[in-house]
């Protein structure tokens, strides 16, 4: 107390001043130090809690809507950055089309990747349009012609399970065929193609029928999407002469695998 009264009133403002400054200087580094270690990583714990919860393959959920040229540079990208290709999710006779164009799409921007890309179908209710498609890489294309007289065509108002039983019986014979093989399928039973969008449901649909058709005997189908040009005679009844016109039609190269 003597001390204090022996001294000025500028020491004793210099001493508080100084002792001030020093305990905020402390209180500042504590506060700096979280907040740098904060900033380091701002996503570190998001990204690790995503990272370990995440399992299996990544799902893609297509609409009706959806544009088929991004969902295919997302097929496009999962596949490239080494994870497992997606799994994709359609509703509606129109989504499953545009889930197929899309995959279609995909395996163009997948050729300089030297990678290729199969499916298996499944729907959770038969009676229903709600189906989940599961791709799978691959490294090479399958051989098959684009057309052939062989081929099933599907319509708008073609019966899903009569389409697969004429898939199945394709497959039984090509496996009984010495010239085919396991992994793809002879020119028999190579393809099925659609138009349109109700086409293009049922023609997914009775893939999926015709699975369950050849389960008991370890067989299992899977597709490979590509476009095709078809050439169409149209009569004219104006004129005499017929003329052809071309159609894209959505063509599903068959393979089957052994369970």
């Amino acid at each position: 107390m003597v001390d204090k009264l022996s001294k000025s009133l500028d020491e004793i403002w210099e001493e508080k001043s100084e002792k001030w400054k020093k305990r905020q200087g402390s209180e500042g580094n504590v506060q700096r130090n979280s907040r740098q270690r904060n900033r380091s990583h701002p996503y570190r714990r998001n990204y690790l809690k995503e990272k370990t919860s995440r399992k299996g393959p990544r799902i893609l959920k297509v609409s009706g809507d959806s544009n088929v040229r991004s969902v295919a540079g997302g097929i496009a990208g999962v596949c490239r950055s080494g994870l497992e290709a997606p799994i994709i999710l359609a509703t509606g006779p129109t989504a499953i089309n545009q889930a197929v164009k899309a995959i279609s799409i995909a395996r163009g921007f997948l050729c300089d990747d030297n990678l290729d890309l199969r499916a298996k179908c499944e729907f959770e209710d038969i009676k229903g349009f709600k189906t989940k498609i599961k791709l799978s890489k691959a490294a090479s294309k399958p051989r098959a012609p684009k057309i052939s007289e062989d081929d099933l065509y599907v319509l708008p108002k073609s019966d899903a399970f009569k389409v697969a039983g004429a898939i199945a019986a394709r497959i039984r014979e090509s496996r009984h065929n010495p010239t085919s093989s396991a992994s793809t399928l002879s020119s028999k039973a190579v393809g099925i193609l659609a138009k349109g969008s109700a086409a293009v449901s049922i023609m997914i649909k009775s893939i999926s029928v015709a699975r369950g058709y050849l389960d008991e005997e370890n067989i299992d189908i899977l597709f490979v999407p590509i476009f095709v040009e078809k050439e169409t005679v149209i009569s004219s009844n104006k004129v005499d002469t017929d003329f052809l016109q071309t159609s894209t039609y959505l063509k599903l190269c068959l393979l089957t695998q052994q369970l």
